[in-house]
């Protein structure tokens, strides 16, 4: 018999001898394995035997698979409430920034502002008629709101030179207007020259209200109007002022 044969006989031996063990091998690992005995001592198993075991680990993995999956989804929902609470906590926050907003602006409304406008040089004319016309500026302020009223207080000397009963009538404004909320203009002051003397001299006091002036820049002035020859404002040339009051 030559060699090549005798290699082939060897090897179809092998084969016919393996292929029955490995069926035995595949057939039988679970009957042996349920055989094999597992000892629990030191562990939480109750199997007793290798092939429980594993059963009883794969049931445990799958438990905990299940209950990270219930924190996943438990998660999931707790972010979404979270989201949710941010949402109104930012909408609170907007609202309460907005009404805080408009408490401090009614406040700055309700708060009174004063100016003082200060001058000492006097003024005169001679040019006097039955109507206004312009004696002079006193200075400018700035009004800070469009809703709040103005006061003015005005402290001065006027006098008047000419013949008895003749006058000189001094009247505040703004801008060249009047204060009409007083029956035929208010912040007026007007001086009379007495019987049997040639002038009329007198300290005044005016106040003047303008509720409906604008926000923004104007200008105080004094106007005048008489019969008299003369008429004079601060004469002397004393410090005065004009008291601007900002408020509601």
């Amino acid at each position: 018999m030559s060699a090549k044969v005798a290699v082939l006989v060897t090897l179809a031996f092998a084969v016919l001898v393996a292929a029955p063990a490995a069926a035995w091998f595949f057939f039988s690992a679970p009957a042996e394995a349920s055989r094999l005995r597992f000892s629990n001592e030191g562990t939480d198993l109750a199997a007793s035997d290798v092939e429980s075991a594993l059963k009883e680990l794969n049931q445990r993995v799958k438990k905990m698979e299940g209950g990270h999956s219930a924190l996943q989804s438990a998660l999931l929902v707790e972010q979404g409430q979270l989201g949710t609470v941010r949402s109104a906590v930012e909408e609170r926050q907007a609202a309460t920034e907005a009404r805080i907003e408009a408490l401090e602006g009614k406040v700055s409304q309700a708060v009174r502002t004063r100016r003082r406008l200060e001058y000492s040089d006097g003024a005169s004319s001679s040019a006097l008629g039955a109507s206004y016309s312009r004696l002079r500026d006193i200075g400018s302020f700035t009004k800070g709101a469009s809703q709040t009223g103005v006061v003015l207080t005005w402290n001065t000397h006027i006098d008047a030179m000419g013949e008895p009963g003749t006058f000189c009538d001094f009247q505040l404004r703004v801008d060249g207007r009047p204060d009409e909320e007083a029956e035929g203009g208010g912040g007026r002051a007007v001086v009379y020259v007495p019987p049997n003397a040639t002038g009329g001299s007198s300290p005044v006091t005016v106040a003047a209200l303008f509720a409906r002036l604008g926000q923004g820049h104007h200008t105080v002035g004094v106007w005048l109007r008489g019969t008299s020859r003369e008429c004079l404002e601060n004469y002397g040339n004393f410090p005065r002022a004009v008291i601007v009051e900002e408020g509601p």
